[in-house]
């Protein structure tokens, strides 16, 4: 724990405001009525910062409905000729009990860059964040903002120049479901899809997993059953581990069929992926990855996508490799701290 309060090891960057006025851009807060716009430019920036995906409706339209995002004060969006050019925002999770973190997030369209624009953007990030690390000023807890993009984005020499530091990379592996699949017996183990009786065990599964994983923190109930009830959620391609009335392991999997339509390949992605610390080293793991690849494949899919902390402490790297996984590519956490 730190020993100052944030109030002291943060700088007072001021009232965020709006971003300054930089290549004809207005800047305004949007509304719920913005949310089809923000859709499409967020994905026109996706064609080229990341091909292989794109960002569901949902996703933006949970951003006006949750709790902890205030969107009048969070986000900001750039206009210029009555389109949407550019997005930002910095929001502070619900549920952090060891830190006080800010996310930030955003996008210029690729024919609004190399303007200024993303420098002014950053700059309203910051002093946004700052305000929500203020707001807890008395606390101790370590301070952070945290940004993620992909490694070879021209992005991270850009944050680097302005005092982000590569705090951590996450690696993006594929597999192929072409590929022969190893079968596995179940080990005694009681398997089942994850259906909606369980999301709340899932939930508790899920926080005893990662909880000493890096930049983990507890998932709230509000965010978990935003999570589980996406459209994109796919119970039957994913796999929990039950034991009594307890989940111990699960391998929990997300279908967006517009993803093929820019990727070139459908795909499965599993979102998470873990086993309770107190059962660890069984084999729980390797025997739901199995069942998720099997369910993908069964169901006509072409590849299985998944991202993990390359540093990750259970070994996940290595696990998934042997089960025919291969790197596509690494992103990047940068982070600045106090």
């Amino acid at each position: 724990m730190s020993t100052a309060p944030i109030s002291a090891r943060v700088p007072d960057l001021g009232e965020s405001g709006l971003p300054d006025a930089v290549a004809g851009v207005a800047w305004r807060r949007p509304t719920i009525a913005d949310a089809p716009a923000m859709h499409a430019a967020y994905n026109l920036s996706g064609r080229v910062d990341h091909p292989e995906f794109q960002v569901p409706l949902q996703e933006v339209l949970d951003d006006f409905e949750a709790s902890h995002v205030d969107v009048a004060q969070d986000f900001v969006v750039g206009e210029r000729d009555g389109e949407i050019v550019a997005i930002g925002s910095a929001v502070m999770p619900d549920g952090q009990v060891d830190v006080r973190r800010v996310y930030l997030a955003g996008t210029v369209v690729p024919e609004a860059r190399r303007q200024g624009i993303g420098a002014v953007l950053l700059a309203w990030e910051e002093r946004r964040a700052a305000e929500r690390l203020h707001a807890h000023g008395d606390s101790e807890l370590p301070a952070q903002i945290h940004t993620y993009t992909e490694a070879d984005s021209a992005v991270v020499p850009f944050l680097t120049g302005v005092d982000f530091t590569i705090a951590r990379y996450f690696t993006d592996l594929h597999r192929d479901l072409s590929q022969p699949i190893v079968p596995m017996d179940d080990g005694g183990l009681t398997i089942v899809p994850f259906t909606p009786d369980l999301f709340e065990a899932g939930r508790i599964a899920r926080n005893d997993a990662f909880r000493d994983h890096w930049g983990s923190q507890p998932t709230t109930p509000e965010r978990w059953g935003r999570f589980t009830n996406r459209d994109v959620m796919r119970s039957d391609l994913s796999a929990v581990a039950i034991e009594g009335d307890r989940i111990v392991g699960f391998c929990l999997a997300e279908h967006d069929p517009d993803d093929a339509e820019v990727a070139g390949y459908s795909s499965v992605y599993i979102a998470l992926v873990g086993v309770v610390r107190d059962h660890r080293g069984q084999g729980i793991a390797p025997r739901l990855l199995t069942r998720t690849l099997e369910a993908a494949r069964d169901a006509g899919l072409e590849k299985a996508v998944l991202d993990v902390d390359s540093e990750s402490p259970t070994g996940a790297v290595g696990l998934y490799e042997r089960l025919g996984f291969t790197t596509a590519k690494q992103t990047v956490v940068l982070e600045r701290a106090w």
